[in-house]
């Protein structure tokens, strides 16, 4: 990829709608209510992603605050913070108790990733481009079930999350070229979560047209 800004880059794209009955631990974890009824709020990396850094390669459990990581349009930034997080068996809805595996390969990922449902990938696609003038797009991992093999698998005992965060929000590579989105420190302000959501770098798209791209992926991959 060497576009130099994927899918409408801009300083203020907080148009997502809100739910209002959601104790969010943070205002990071706020998306569109429609996408909570599927999935955990949360996002994230699971033990054992492997982040790209000055030191090579490292495992996401392994980064601490200060570390250099590489990002795609920022190139090498500093991590500002690593939040640990661990979600009880008990306390997962039964529905929604489940990550996502995305098969080597699949998003440019030289290894098996296991993600969240709702932790945001950037991908490139034709039906992108023409809808919306750039064929780069974040999508959810969960929004690509059945694409290439991406498929759920049950959660079998204690969740634990790593949130890496930066000065603003970073798409950063993870187990060779497969983008993920992560969050800007600010997003965990209390204040933030009380007043208004977090400004977002890039463009979040209302699950309708999640489900259209997703749908053209996958039309076009069995074309």
């Amino acid at each position: 990829m060497t576009h130099p800004k994927p899918f409408g880059l801009q300083a203020n794209a907080g148009t997502q709608s809100r739910a209002s009955d959601v104790a969010a631990i943070s205002a990071a974890m706020m998306k569109d209510a429609e996408l909570y009824s599927l999935a955990l709020r949360e996002d994230g990396l699971l033990p054992g992603t492997l982040v790209a850094t000055g030191t090579g390669w490292r495992k996401i459990e392994t980064l601490q605050a200060g570390e250099m990581v590489l990002t795609f349009d920022n190139g090498m930034q500093p991590v500002t913070r690593v939040h640990d997080l661990t979600i009880p068996q008990h306390a997962l809805p039964a529905h929604k108790a489940f990550t996502m595996v995305v098969p080597q390969g699949v998003l440019g990922n030289r290894r098996q990733i296991d993600m969240l449902p709702l932790q945001e990938i950037i991908i490139e696609s034709d039906f992108a481009e023409e809808r919306y003038g750039d064929p780069f797009v974040l999508i959810q991992a969960l929004m690509l079930e059945g694409f290439e093999g991406i498929r759920r698998v049950p959660i079998s005992g204690d969740l634990r999350v790593f949130m890496p965060t930066f000065e603003q929000e970073q798409l950063i590579h993870t187990c060779g070229m497969a983008l993920l989105t992560a969050r800007a420190e600010s997003d965990f302000s209390p204040l933030d979560a009380c007043t208004q959501g977090p400004e977002r770098e890039y463009m979040r798209l209302p699950l309708s047209d999640l489900s259209a791209l997703a749908a053209s992926l996958k039309q076009q991959r069995a074309a």
